[in-house]
């Protein structure tokens, strides 16, 4: 049975804002365990995602601040980006970034553009519309992965918690690279903004946000693995490991029993984003040492409506030989919410986007700070 929903995206967002109370950035606040050094590496107004380019420049989009996206040179490898250089502008929320086979694509609102790429001169040109998305508003950025010659793009949900008139939200869409051939990947994930390939199970992992308004704790927020072959993760009818929503199901109602399973659940409210694997690649460069490899980075934004506010910070869950979870999440950069904090909507930044670079080091993007930071170790 399905409840009407009261909470306009509107009204979240305003919500949102009347609690907001963004603290003095100070750098020396943060926290990172022993041996690791935080660094800003660029000021941009509001970064999200990120991607290396095949040349090794860290490209970012910027959907809430004129659509942009940018490109971060830093050609002599001095750990500072030399400049911000404006590489597309006027675009409908530019979120996810990816290059495949030498081109440039970008995931906005309502559809995925490719562009040719020139690393010499920094320049993304000749736009070609590859596939088109659901548009409007709720969850409205779009992210994108390619694994395997295939193209995935995740859509969120348009409104806290219902069912669906467009299937295609709330879903991870698998396309071919030039569009074709879309289908529904998976299902039932309410809101998955973070996307990456495990490098040890060749499969696409996701974060997702959890849906509000069944207080402090519940539904905890998660992170699935899609497997070879996608499947249903169960919102709106489940969340968490399995459990039914009363809200949308009856007694008796077996479907949560076959759905996906989390492979890792954290705190309700955390608003898990960005995730990325360290490292990424078996031929990725590992700056970290050796206890710090074969784990998942994910960051959270954070609370707008708990009561105690939770997540602001980068967690850290390891992983085996296998790219199997080995524990829960642990912390591993705090510090843009004080501790102790009890003030709903006070904090420094929001952790977003995760990538490392060909030099090993950690790239975090920070939307309210306006910070693309550089984590290394020495």
């Amino acid at each position: 049975m399905q409840r009407i929903q009261l909470l306009p995206s509107l009204i979240l967002l305003l919500t949102v804002a009347a609690f907001a109370e963004k603290t003095p950035f100070d750098l020396l606040k943060l926290r990172a365990p022993d041996g690791f050094h935080i660094s800003v590496f660029a000021e941009i107004d509001a970064p999200r995602m990120l991607v290396f380019s095949p040349g090794g420049t860290l490209m970012v989009s910027e959907p809430d601040e004129g659509g942009k996206v940018v490109a971060l040179p830093d050609s002599k490898h001095a750990g500072k980006a030399e400049r911000v250089v404006t590489v597309l502008s006027g675009l409908n929320e530019p979120h996810g970034l990816a290059f495949y086979e030498g081109k440039f694509y970008v995931a906005e609102n309502d559809a995925v553009r490719r562009y040719d790429w020139d690393e010499a001169n920094l320049r993304a040109t000749n736009a070609v519309k590859v596939a088109n998305l659901p548009g409007g508003g709720g969850h409205s950025t779009r992210s994108l992965l390619f694994l395997d010659s295939k193209m995935y793009v995740s859509a969120g949900s348009s409104c806290n918690v219902c069912i669906e008139k467009d299937e295609r939200r709330a879903a991870v869409l698998q396309f071919n690279p030039d569009g074709s051939g879309q289908k529904i990947f998976a299902r039932g994930l309410r809101n998955a903004v973070g996307l990456a390939a495990n490098p040890k199970t060749d499969t696409v992992w996701v974060t997702v946000n959890g849906r509000d308004w069944l207080g402090d704790d519940l539904p905890p927020e998660t992170v699935y693995d899609l497997t070879k072959n996608g499947g249903d993760a169960g919102w709106p009818f489940c969340y968490g490991d399995r459990v039914p929503d009363p809200n949308f199901t009856k007694a008796g109602d077996h479907r949560c029993e076959s759905v996906l399973r989390p492979m890792v659940q954290m705190q309700a409210h955390s608003a898990p984003l960005g995730l990325a694997f360290y490292p990424g690649s078996i031929d990725q460069r590992s700056m970290f040492p050796a206890e710090y490899r074969n784990s998942l980075f994910i960051a959270l934004h954070g609370s707008w409506n708990r009561s105690v506010p939770t997540g602001y910070k980068v967690v850290r869950v390891k992983l085996d030989d296998k790219g199997q979870p080995v524990g829960g999440a642990q912390d591993f950069l705090t510090g843009w919410l004080a501790p102790g904090e009890t003030k709903k909507g006070r904090w420094m930044g929001r952790p977003v986007g995760i990538a490392f670079g060909g030099d090993g080091a950690m790239y975090l993007s920070d939307d309210a700070g306006g910070v693309v930071y550089r984590v290394t170790w020495h």
